[in-house]
């Protein structure tokens, strides 16, 4: 199935995780691809992985938190291929402590990075996706949703991408635009398999963000939904939150 053909696909974070299965995916569906990161090595091997699937494929080396450089990047990419008719924002940090010993500077570039970060994506390639009447698709979590224990940052910037996500989908629904947010749980990536219990925390806490079955599922499974939205399949979906957790929330 190629739903992407001729369709031009910017993803964030795609040097691992969520946002390599997601730009592979979007690869063996035929989309042209312009991926960003800050980590080289991931990045090329997307790129090789998504060429050998048969994709054109373009990368560049982006910091999101800095709006000159996600400026840059999407200039980059419309000047590749004269057009941008999604963009995945999907790059994201994450960091696990207690609240009262959260340092300021680890708030602040959690902050920086996932709703900083989504929020200069999105406002450099609105005009595009504005001409193309395309879509945005935003990487949020369960932990915007529910509790999650020794997350603030990262929850708090995950709330602040779906507020913003609806936001987007009314401002623009006029104008042909679409803006959908996925909220992943219980996910294997690099983030997740960085998890650690942060001194004192008791453990019994993890069972409220744990899947029903106990099992946690692979990148792959969020790179479908991902792909779903950046569609057309998803023409008559915006301004919603798909949850992509097991059952987790249920």
């Amino acid at each position: 199935m190629q739903r992407f053909a001729g369709k031009v696909v910017v993803i964030t974070g795609a040097a691992s995780g969520i946002g390599r299965a997601s730009a592979e995916r979007i690869a063996s569906e035929g989309g042209k691809l312009f991926l960003v990161d800050v980590q080289q090595q991931g990045l090329d091997d997307t790129r090789k992985r998504c060429e050998e699937l048969g994709a054109e494929v373009a990368t560049q080396i982006c910091d999101v938190s800095d709006p000159a450089a996600t400026h840059a990047a999407i200039d980059a990419a419309v000047r590749r291929f004269g057009r941008i008719d999604s963009l995945c924002n999907i790059a994201g940090i994450l960091h696990f402590d207690h609240t009262h010993e959260l340092k300021l500077e680890t708030w602040r570039r959690i902050l920086a990075v996932n709703l900083d970060g989504t929020f200069f994506m999105c406002q450099a390639a609105l005009p595009h996706l504005l001409a193309s009447k395309g879509n945005v698709v935003n990487m949020s979590s369960t932990a915007a949703l529910a509790g999650h224990p020794w997350t603030a940052a990262y929850s708090a910037s995950k709330g602040g991408i779906l507020a913003l996500t609806y936001t987007l989908a009314i401002e623009y629904c006029a104008q042909g635009l679409r803006a959908n947010a996925i909220c992943p749980g219980s996910v294997t990536t690099p983030m997740h398999a960085a998890f650690k219990l942060p001194e004192g925390a008791d453990p019994k806490l993890i069972r409220r963000i744990m899947p029903p079955d106990r099992s946690f599922r692979g990148p792959e499974t969020v790179a479908a939904a991902v792909a779903f939205l950046a569609s057309d399949d998803a023409a008559h979906v915006t301004g919603e939150e798909i949850r992509v957790d097991g059952g987790t929330l249920s």
